[in-house]
């Protein structure tokens, strides 16, 4: 009848719109992404010209202001080279490519990543603990720990306050190892909680932003790829405290790995070591 030709043809077109939906979406992040990527490209390549068509077209500069210009460029094309290696480790991690799993120490690695970032901390004038349980191997791998890592603990010293804190902390539970990193900084806006994992989402979003919007988008992704969590709680104002868990390692690489692990030991980075068994 026609009632249920009209009817049959309703359902079909409804059914056809619901299965579009997810290519429709998949589209949209798409043009979103690659319209994100290219105002994080501009930024940098628009100095890059405007210095070089100064020092090419202006005979009268001196040569100090020469030298101030070249190390701006030497510092906008760093800041390219960021912006390509985290856009390469993206597209690393949406090829779908295994992630290597092997036994590492997650303490060593914090440990290894807090003394890179000490002369930072110095330089922000925030504290960095580092406070380390036992029994913290865990099945990753060295690279993406350590990108992971830092991107938190680098996050955690450059979003503080003056004379600020960040505490580190690394805890065996059950079969899973927690490490959290915590600060005492701005904080993030609750509307903004949802989204802190989002490609080249920014809280700050002002033109001296500090960062791209993609290392906690590149931490969240390899902790997913890895089958693990990562979840955030934060306050305006009083700081952030960022956890992700890992499950810790078995096999025969894991007890010759433990055999030779210290205890846990509390250790301050910067600015003095301290130990406290």
């Amino acid at each position: 009848s026609l009632a249920a030709l009209l009817l049959l043809t309703g359902v079909s077109y409804w059914l056809a719109g619901f299965a579009v939906k997810p290519v429709q979406q998949a589209w949209q992040e798409q043009k979103q992404f690659v319209s994100d990527a290219s105002h994080e490209l501009k930024t940098p390549l628009a100095s890059i010209r405007l210095m070089t068509d100064s020092i090419l077209q202006d005979a009268s500069i001196d040569r100090e202001t020469t030298r101030e210009f070249v190390a701006d460029i030497s510092d906008a094309a760093d800041r390219l080279i960021h912006i390509s290696q985290e856009l390469l480790e993206l597209d690393r991690l949406d090829q779908g490519r295994d992630l290597d799993r092997r036994a590492i120490d997650l303490n060593e690695q914090a440990e290894q990543i807090g003394r890179m970032l000490a002369p930072l901390a110095e330089s922000a004038q925030v504290t960095m603990t580092l406070t380390l349980g036992e029994g913290c191997l865990v099945r990753c791998n060295d690279k993406d720990a350590g990108q992971i890592l830092k991107n938190l603990m680098e996050n955690a010293i450059k979003y503080n306050v003056l004379h600020g804190q960040v505490d580190v902390t690394t805890r065996r539970v059950g079969d899973k190892v927690t490490l959290s990193v915590t600060d005492t900084g701005v904080g993030i806006p609750a509307a903004d909680l949802p989204h802190v994992f989002d490609r080249f989402y920014k809280v700050d979003k002002s033109h001296h932003s500090k960062g791209t919007g993609l290392g906690l988008a590149i931490a969240y992704e390899i902790m997913k790829h890895l089958g693990e969590e990562m979840s955030v709680t934060s306050e305006p104002g009083r700081g952030s405290c960022f956890t992700f868990t890992l499950h810790i390692a078995q096999g025969k690489c894991a007890v010759l790995c433990r055999a030779a692990e210290s205890p846990g030991i509390r250790r301050r980075i910067f600015p003095v070591p301290i130990y406290v068994f």
